[in-house]
């Protein structure tokens, strides 16, 4: 999904990063979860314009997907912000400064 993104010319979307796709059963459905350089500091302004973005681009998604598919169906994108990674990295950042900060000792001799 990251190679249709290049594709794609619209500034709305230029920060997006595909994280997920998640395909229903009958293939018809297909819940794309993606996530932006900001993450969970993203401006509410900023996510109605990217949600714009994608949903403008959808078609050229659908069929540039379509034409890589074997099968019967082009499943309907949605896009949903994906919270979760943004969430691990900060996680991860309070784990590094954890382990980077002097170890203190609390035991008494």
């Amino acid at each position: 999904m990251h190679l249709l993104l290049r594709d794609v010319a619209d500034p709305r979307i230029k920060e997006v990063i595909i994280t997920d796709v998640k395909v229903s059963k009958d293939l018809h459905l297909a819940w794309v979860y993606y996530d932006t350089r900001d993450g969970v500091n993203l401006a509410p302004q900023k996510k109605k314009e990217i949600e714009k973005g994608l949903s403008s681009a959808s078609s050229f998604f659908r069929r540039k997907i379509g034409e890589a598919m074997v099968s019967k169906f082009t499943p309907e994108l949605r896009f949903k912000l994906d919270t979760h990674t943004s969430e691990v990295n900060q996680l991860l950042g309070l784990m590094e400064q954890i382990r980077q900060s002097p170890e203190t000792s609390s035991t008494e001799e």
